[in-house]
């Protein structure tokens, strides 16, 4: 007798070939699994406060040295947290959700999980200790990794893969400000790139919705909110403009401090990472003994602030916006390990709020509040910051529990990230990325045409014949250009119409007089067209919209003839468009196999005349330390094998050693 029931065989196998509904089940068990983490992980940085924060710094160090307490205590935790890293962790490409974002797009979402207990570990610390960070970031990679192990453990495919990851990210930020709206558009803006699909949303969503609801129910009491504040006037309405113009150059000065500091660590700060991350702390301890509302996810600061219990002035808000732009810099710059939304959340409160107030004394309105001021600039700091504006305005949305603001709040949020745009094209992921050479477009291909302008396939010049030309020209035209249709033009060379073969057969067939009958007599006039600058996608709609097999192109600021597409174009196009699909193919593979084995990838074409040409692999004397990974022959990839020949024109991928590459280049280039 079987050890497992009938229906318990069978979901194991569904488990190994999932379809949509054992995804679902997988996505519900990710939720749990997430929030249970998250749960723990929160209990570890109270656990580290109580440790680090209380007892050393303040039961046994304070009665001796005072203040300087919390500056012993930052650095003996940083200290610990460099050892951490350094010990389980060792040098990353990217830091915390830059580095999901990648795995996501170019390895399938393959994540290194077995280290997110360390990175875990190293983050509570961090955040209980006091260092100027966010819980958010390192609470997504505990998900994504979840999701990930599930997703390999399991041999799901790249796309589940991927969906697993996501949800596991969307069920982090559901647990962690337990805003389960606003998990799953992070999820779909942030980690899968913008990309939508019933199928991913589905998934995501519910995910979110189980550990949203397993978090609540364990922890049911609300951290902020609602603050029941009301605009005193819709004519407030245009005064969040000027705010949100504000705040997208505080977002812009953000990030650039962010790798400024990053970088400066990186170039001037030559010390083991124990030791870094510990002046780090030191150097964020000092400034905590003047302004301790910086330390840690400053939670409870930004509650007073928005509550009005604890007033605060104009310049002190400032300072503190200031000052934890800047410590939250040191604080990632030197090795700790947190999240860069609280931060911006803070920044945002902190700004916002003195804008309010100088709005309070210019309008004076007795019915309004400074602090609807601060609820904006929390959403619209983290979306010019993270570049996420939906996400940023239902976390915060669902954050306060009031939807009065939401006229304000996306106001704010809007003209921030497109002033921060302006001064800071990319968010603080994508340029993490770019940084390291992986640029990313936006969403997913939804055709390949979509990625062939008309210009590159169209026939230029384009071919045409003369209003006035008579049927017999017109045959001879046809037959030059070996087309059957031509673009019929005036004495000028202005389009007015187009003319085909089937016109010139239906003249034939109703016995017009040829010698008397002109081009312009039987063509179509005032055809439809399409700007050079189209791609060939809106050229295939139109040609459908208006039954047609061909366009002209017309430049639009001229409204000069410039060419003709059609159905050979739409060939061509589609050949273009495979090219490269599998071009960008290669050049994710060569990423990955980058990332994956922390050596260099080149690319070797080889010519006729190359010493390689016409050889086997396995007859090549190759340099130790090298391996061909594949050979691109013409629309083919070739995994290579000892008795593949290698020919002209090949391109040889091939991973080594940089200080090999001269050999290389004299085995395989002439």
């Amino acid at each position: 007798m079987s050890l497992l029931s009938n229906p318990a065989v069978a979901f194991m196998k569904r488990l190994h070939k999932p379809n949509s509904n054992t995804l679902l089940v997988l996505a519900a068990v990710l939720g749990l699994a997430t929030a249970g983490a998250i749960w723990l992980f929160r209990e570890g940085i109270d656990l580290f406060h109580e440790v680090f924060t209380q007892y050393l710094a303040g039961t046994l160090l304070s009665p001796v040295i005072g203040a300087i307490s919390i500056v012993v205590s930052l650095a003996v935790a940083g200290a610990i947290v460099g050892w951490i890293m350094q010990r389980f962790i060792g040098e990353e490409r990217h830091h915390g959700v830059a580095g999901i974002i990648e795995s996501v797009a170019m390895s399938g979402g393959r994540l290194r999980y077995a280290r997110i207990p360390f990175k875990a570990v190293a983050s509570a610390l961090s955040l209980g200790a006091g260092a100027s960070v966010g819980p958010e970031d390192p609470s997504v990679q505990i998900g994504s990794n979840i999701g990930s192990m599930i997703g390999q453990r399991l041999r799901l495919s790249d796309d589940q893969m991927r969906l697993l990851v996501a949800a596991g990210a969307a069920s982090a930020i559901a647990a962690a400000f337990k805003a389960p709206i606003a998990g799953v558009f992070f999820a779909l803006e942030v980690v899968l790139n913008g990309a939508f699909e019933t199928r991913s949303f589905g998934v995501v969503v519910l995910s979110a919705v189980v550990s949203s609801a397993f978090t609540q129910a364990i922890e049911p009491a609300a951290e902020m909110g609602p603050f029941n504040y009301m605009l005193g006037s819709m004519l407030e309405i245009p005064l969040f403009i000027p705010l949100g113009i504000l705040l997208g150059v505080v977002s812009a000065l953000f990030i650039r401090a962010v790798y400024w500091q990053h970088d400066w660590w990186h170039h001037h700060i030559h010390l083991p990472r124990p030791a870094k991350t510990a002046l780090a702390g030191a150097f964020v301890g000092i400034v905590a003994i003047f302004l301790p509302q910086i330390m840690g996810t400053s939670r409870e600061t930004m509650s007073e602030v928005l509550s009005g219990e604890a007033h605060f002035g104009f310049i002190l808000l400032l300072i503190l916006g200031v000052v934890k732009l800047l410590m939250t810099s040191v604080s990632m710059a030197g090795g700790f390990v947190g999240g860069i939304f609280a931060p911006t959340l803070f920044v945002g409160t902190m700004f916002g709020s003195a804008y309010g107030q100088i709005m309070q004394a210019l309008v004076g309105n007795p019915n309004g509040n400074p602090q609807v001021y601060a609820i904006a600039g929390m959403a619209a700091v983290m979306a010019g910051v993270v570049r996420c504006p939906i996400t940023a305005i239902m976390l915060v949305f669902e954050l306060t529990n009031d939807y009065r603001l939401i006229l304000p709040i996306m106001l704010a949020t809007v003209v921030c990230v497109f002033m921060a745009e302006r001064l800071t094209p990319d968010g603080i992921y994508t340029m993490g990325l770019k940084r390291q050479g992986v640029y990313l477009p936006p969403g997913r291909e939804v055709d390949l045409m979509q990625g062939v302008n008309v210009n590159e396939v169209m026939i230029q010049p384009a071919p045409k014949i003369i209003e006035s030309a008579s049927l017999l020209e017109l045959r001879d035209a046809l037959r030059s250009y070996k087309l059957n249709s031509l673009c019929v033009v005036d004495e000028a060379g202005q389009l007015v119409g187009i003319v085909t073969l089937s016109d010139l057969q239906r003249a034939y067939r109703e016995d017009i007089q040829q010698d008397n009958t002109s081009v312009g007599t039987i063509c179509s006039r005032s055809p439809a067209t399409i700007a050079p600058s189209e791609t060939l996608w809106t050229a295939i709609k139109m040609m459908d919209k208006h039954n047609v097999g061909r366009l002209p192109v017309i430049e639009p600021t001229t409204s000069a003839l410039v060419g003709l597409v059609g159905r050979r174009g739409v060939m061509r196009a589609y050949a273009i468009a495979v090219e490269r699909k599998l071009q960008d193919q290669h050049t994710a593979e060569q990423i990955r196999l980058n990332t994956l084995t922390g050596r260099q990838v080149f690319e070797f074409h080889i010519s006729g005349s190359s010493p390689a040409n016409g050889k086997q692999i396995a007859d090549i004397q190759w340099p130790q330390e090298s391996v061909v990974v594949s050979i691109q022959r013409g629309r083919k990839r070739l995994i290579p094998h000892g008795s593949t020949e290698i020919q002209a024109g090949d391109a040889l991928t091939v991973i080594a050693d940089p200080e090999i590459e001269p050999a290389l280049n004299d085995l395989l280039k002439s």
